[in-house]
């Protein structure tokens, strides 16, 4: 009997063991929520795999029509730490973006579509937590509560204008050539693009008209901006080009920002309807300088635009570049593909030799290559009459427009690395009045010593290449909505460097679908 019993009891402390076992410790209530987030480690030790613990969803639809959109990019930006996570939306137009607990921005971007933010606002997920709950007969229960750990999203998105806005003022000097010039490019972007252009003259009274709003004093840019804010409640978001040097359409330079004052020389100022020192969305503006009061440039420029149109695009290929460090990483130079002794890399060309300083023996190798390329890219130091080396000597001139041939491949050229290049002068030439005049399609610069913010710097050629996931942005759409999304990814400070960026020429323009594109990359996907 005792045996009988003394075996009962070892049984039962074997089973009472095996219980404690299955049940494992008591659960800990003091974790932190980033604790309790940690996901199940994977089955390769080299591999750390997590998933974080909150998530946001949603549909993405356009706005007009209600149907889901294929291919937007949502991204959501930490707010105190910038990080990002992105998702593309599916066929049905659905996303799923997970991530850690925190406040966020979003940011919504499509080649057919107007970028879409919520910015400043923030939409704030928390990681899921353990709460006591008291029960019947005193019994306390832990639960998890998970409910502010997912938010649903939905977005719409408004389709990219249709609406083309020649705006000019009576300063300007008008001609028969620049009336047939114009009634041309209207009729040309409708058929080819099925874009709507009107022709506004600001200071006139059809303008009142029309829109019921009559700028009294075209020197006033304030004003200026408060017809353009008018037009646009009539037609809204829309492609603005200006037509006219500064002395037609004046352009802000001293403005405020965050407070303080600040010397930014920018048609950008234009569409910053509420003055929070970044470019409204779905605008975008650009400008057909001259010298004076004159027009004969505008009119040059708005033949290339139309050649361009009528020829389904702009190239990219060939493309140049012209730099002072070829062995700079990009956008300076190609990196490591290139030593410093080396004259030609790639697409760069080295200045010096290529210029035509005293010291360069390239020069007319260097007109041979610009007038044979469709991207023409320049680096180094600049101004609106010179791009120069490191110590300021010019490799190439405003003057020297007149020695290379702009006008059989209407190239795109781009100095958005080197300082002031898009600054005007009134009465005499600069480049942008030059490159326009000669055939450029269009000059993408700065007009500051700012900087050029990086993300732009890293994605435009991309976006007007279409040698990316994101498509093939308008040449304008790419310019603006890359200043916009810089400024939000990055915070107050990309503010100046982003608006100082300008464009020359139609910003409609689109790369040509049926050219061959060149990846430098070969990861990448072409996307039209």
């Amino acid at each position: 009997m005792k045996r009988s019993s003394a075996n009962f009891l070892v049984l039962v402390i074997f089973l009472l063991s095996l219980m404690a076992t299955a049940a494992g410790a008591p659960a800990q209530i003091d974790k932190t929520k980033s604790e309790l987030a940690i996901a199940t480690p994977s089955r390769m030790a080299e591999v750390r795999a997590f998933s974080y613990p909150c998530h946001f969803e949603g549909v993405v639809l356009d706005e007009e029509t209600g149907d889901p959109i294929r291919g937007v990019s949502v991204t959501f930006i930490k707010d105190d730490d910038g990080r990002t996570w992105t998702d593309t939306s599916s066929a049905a137009g659905n996303y799923r973006v997970e991530v850690p607990e925190g406040g966020y921005t979003y940011i919504t971007t499509h080649k057919n579509y107007v970028m879409r933010s919520n910015s400043p606002d923030l939409v704030e997920v928390l990681a899921p937590y353990i709460r006591r709950v008291g029960g019947a007969g005193g019994i306390v229960r832990e639960i998890t509560v998970t409910s502010d750990s997912q938010r649903v999203i939905n977005i719409d998105m408004e389709p990219r204008p249709r609406n083309v806005l020649l705006v000019t003022t009576s300063l300007l000097r008008e001609t028969a050539a620049l009336e047939d010039v114009v009634d041309r490019y209207t009729e040309t972007v409708s058929r080819t693009d099925g874009l709507v252009a009107s022709y506004i003259v600001l200071d006139s009274s059809g303008c009142f008209e029309d829109y019921g709003v009559r700028v009294a004093d075209p020197a006033d840019w304030h004003e200026i901006r408060d017809a353009l804010e008018a037009i646009a409640e009539e037609t809204g978001p829309a492609y603005i080009i200006l037509l006219g040097g500064e002395a037609v359409v004046p352009r802000p330079a001293v403005v405020t920002i965050n407070g303080r004052l600040w010397y930014l020389p920018t048609d950008a100022w234009y569409v910053d309807f509420n003055d929070d020192g970044i470019v409204d969305e779905g605008f975008v503006i650009s400008r057909l300088p001259d010298l004076s009061t004159e027009s004969s440039g505008i009119v040059a420029a708005l033949e290339t635009a139309i050649d361009v149109h009528e020829s389904g695009g702009f190239g990219l290929s060939p493309e140049v570049r012209f730099s002072t460090q070829c062995w700079l990483s990009p956008p300076i130079g190609l990196g490591d593909a290139c030593d410093p002794d080396d004259a030609s890399c790639g697409l760069c060309r080295a200045t010096p030799p290529y210029g035509v300083c005293d010291g360069c023996g390239m020069r007319e190798e260097m007109f041979d290559l610009i007038s044979g390329s469709d991207y023409i890219v320049f680096m180094g130091h600049g101004s609106p009459e010179s791009f120069s080396t490191n110590d300021r000597v010019p490799i190439f001139r405003v003057e020297n427009v007149e020695d290379v041939d702009l006008e059989t491949k209407h190239p795109v050229i781009t100095g958005y690395v080197s300082c002031n290049t898009g600054l005007l002068y009134e009465d005499r030439p600069s480049f942008a009045t030059e490159f326009m005049r000669a055939g450029a399609a269009a000059f993408v610069v700065r007009t500051t010593e700012q900087g050029t913010p990086n993300y732009f710097a890293a994605h435009f050629p991309d976006y007007i290449a279409g040698t990316g996931s994101q498509g093939t942005y308008r040449i304008g759409d790419a310019l603006f909505e890359l200043m916009r999304e810089s400024v939000l990814r990055s915070g107050d400070s990309e503010k100046t460097t982003a608006a100082q960026l300008c464009i020359y020429g139609d910003p409609t323009l689109k790369r040509n679908p049926l050219e061959r594109l060149v990846f430098s990359r070969p990861a990448m996907v072409a996307v039209r």
